[in-house]
């Protein structure tokens, strides 16, 4: 059974293993230890000279504590919505009282990096890879918008970080929200938030009255316990354990060898669905997402995806949203960014399509693969 989704992912042996260990992570400060040694690490990763915070949730958590925590009743926010999650980002925003301007635009293609003035804006929301279309929007032209403004940055990176280069001091991100269970493999319930300096200078200047005040993602009372040795509720320890052995597969790998992975695993998958008859969703390859592949769906998608989980233990997805049905989507993020597992996607692809009806050519699409990976 391969889970070949865009998150949760296949999650390896080794980072399941660790979470056999047991912990009183209140009371252990070797516990404390791997925490601290853990979110430096991960500092390290995304060139954030700030802080950073691994909060008990699923990625979205991190998303709200990023608002929550940025956005003041009547603050002005800028969400770049080209995509299910950028629009529920701004969507987010003005929950929390916001005056949101949504640059809309269309799913298959990035957002244009000069209709983003983040000039009179507080805070400017934007999604790296929108999951639901595979699309990666472009973060470095971005940057030279934004860079430099009033306005705290927050990035969300949830479905990037581990698959692609960033670095949050270059281009001037003051958030980056990243989760266990996309590409660092590792199973969900975890959101991380990394806090730049800039970012927490900002927070900490408010008044009282503007300041948030809730408590479980309050950057104030983790900086306050974490100032003191303590959490301020227990964390999902052995989450943490799992989270700290990916990272250390990671690094250990090392980052430019990862994010190469990323890239073949990427262009193998896109060359392969062409070979099968089937029509990638991103316009454009150059922004098709290094961690996920959306093509436009087959006919009976859903009686698909079902007859190669049940018949060949292989798990696709499809999409949300506006995109619910009419797309599809391989993950090759994390661990399972490799050629085994992109030609097990395609394999069981072809197969699920011959037995609804749709011919296809696997030895060719099995042929690009081999190209990509220099196996010819």
């Amino acid at each position: 059974m391969t889970i070949l989704t865009p998150g949760p992912t296949e999650i390896p042996d080794d980072v399941l293993l660790a979470m056999r260990r047991s912990s009183n992570p209140d009371i252990d400060v070797s516990f404390m230890d791997l925490y601290q040694d853990l979110t430096t690490t991960i500092k390290g990763l995304i060139h954030m000279n700030g802080k950073v915070y691994i909060m008990s949730g699923e990625g979205m958590l991190g998303l709200e504590a990023a608002i929550a925590n940025t956005v003041r009743k009547g603050d002005r926010v800028l969400s770049v919505a080209n995509g299910v999650f950028g629009d529920a980002f701004g969507d987010l925003a003005s929950s929390y009282g916001a005056q949101t301007v949504k640059l809309q635009g269309d799913y298959d293609i990035p957002i244009d990096p000069h209709r983003v003035d983040p000039a009179g804006f507080d805070v400017i929301t934007t999604v790296h890879v929108d999951t639901p279309a595979g699309l990666m929007n472009p973060i470095e032209e971005l940057s030279h918008r934004i860079k430099g403004s009033d306005a705290i940055w927050v990035l969300d990176a949830v479905s990037s970080v581990g698959g692609y280069p960033i670095d949050c001091e270059q281009l001037g991100v003051d958030i980056c929200l990243m989760a266990s269970q996309k590409a660092f493999s590792a199973p969900p319930g975890l959101a991380i938030v990394a806090v730049s300096e800039r970012a927490a200078d900002m927070i900490k200047e408010r008044r009282k009255d503007e300041a948030y005040g809730g408590f479980y993602m309050n950057f104030r009372v983790w900086d306050e316990n974490l100032s003191n040795g303590m959490f301020p509720y227990t964390p999902s320890a052995n989450d943490i354990f799992a989270l700290a052995r990916s990272v250390e597969t990671i690094m250990k790998e090392g980052p430019i060898s990862v994010y190469k992975r990323h890239t073949l695993a990427k262009e193998a998958t896109l060359k392969a669905l062409v070979s099968l008859g089937l029509k990638p969703y991103v316009k454009d390859s150059s922004f098709a997402a290094t961690t996920v592949t959306a093509f436009y769906s087959p006919p009976d998608q859903a009686a698909l995806i079902n007859y190669m989980w049940s018949k060949f233990g292989t798990l696709l997805a499809g999409s949300w949203g506006a995109l619910a049905g009419k797309v599809m989507r391989i993950g090759h993020m994390g661990y399972t960014a490799q050629r085994k597992f992109v030609v097990e996607a395609i394999s069981a692809l072809a197969a699920g399509l011959k037995h609804y009806g749709t011919s296809t050519d696997l030895p060719s699409a099995l042929e690009d693969i081999d190209h990509v990976y220099g196996k010819r």
